[in-house]
C-alpha cells in the first residue's frame, strides 16, 4: 500500500474545489431558486385551499419558505416587516372550579396568574412580507429569459434536420 493516498473524507469543500477545478457548477449545473420558490408558493397555495389541512401545517409551510430566503435577499425593510409579525396576546390561565373559572381577584388574593402574555406569530402577514420582498427584488415581475431551438447551428449553418409542415 502507498503511504501518498490522499484522505478526501477530511478535506474542506474549498480544498477539494482547488484538487478538482473541473468540478465547478455551471450555471446550468446549480438549483434553481425560482423554481424552489415557486413550488414552496404552489405549496402553499394548496395547503391554504384545502379545508382538510390545518393551522399547524400552513404555518410550517409559510416558515419554510421564509426559510429558503437567502441572507443576500433579506433587507432592512424585510427584517422590520418580520419582526411586525410576532404579537404578544393574552391568555386566560385561570383555574377552574367544578367548570367554573376562578375570579381574577381570587387569582390576585392567591397570588396566581390570571393572564400571561403568549408570543403568537401571524403566519399571513409573514406570507405577505415573503411577497414584498420578492416584488422589491424584482422577483416576481419580470420577463424570464426562454430557450428556443431554432435549428440553427451555433456556426450559423443551417441543420439537416427537415422541417415539419
Amino acid at each position: 500500500m502507498s503511504e501518498d493516498k490522499l484522505d478526501l473524507t477530511s478535506m474542506a469543500p474549498s480544498e477539494l474545489m482547488k484538487l478538482f477545478p473541473e468540478a465547478r457548477l455551471t450555471i446550468r449545473d446549480r438549483i434553481p431558486t425560482n423554481m424552489l420558490l415557486l413550488y414552496t408558493f404552489l405549496n402553499i397555495n394548496k395547503t391554504i385551499s384545502n379545508i382538510k389541512f390545518s393551522t399547524d401545517e400552513i404555518r410550517e409551510s409559510i416558515l419554510a419558505l421564509v426559510a429558503m430566503i437567502p441572507d443576500e435577499l433579506r433587507d432592512d425593510q424585510f427584517i422590520k416587516e418580520l419582526n411586525a409579525t410576532r404579537k404578544a396576546i393574552l391568555m386566560d390561565v385561570r383555574p377552574v372550579f367544578c367548570t367554573v373559572k376562578a375570579s381574577v381577584e381570587y387569582c390576585e388574593r392567591k397570588g396566581i396568574p390570571a393572564f400571561i402574555e403568549v408570543p403568537q406569530l401571524n403566519c399571513f402577514e409573514l406570507y405577505h412580507a415573503v411577497f414584498n420582498l420578492l416584488m422589491r427584488k424584482h422577483m416576481l415581475l419580470q420577463a424570464q429569459p426562454k430557450e428556443i431551438m431554432t435549428g440553427i447551428h451555433a456556426t450559423g449553418e443551417e441543420s439537416n434536420v427537415p422541417e415539419e409542415e
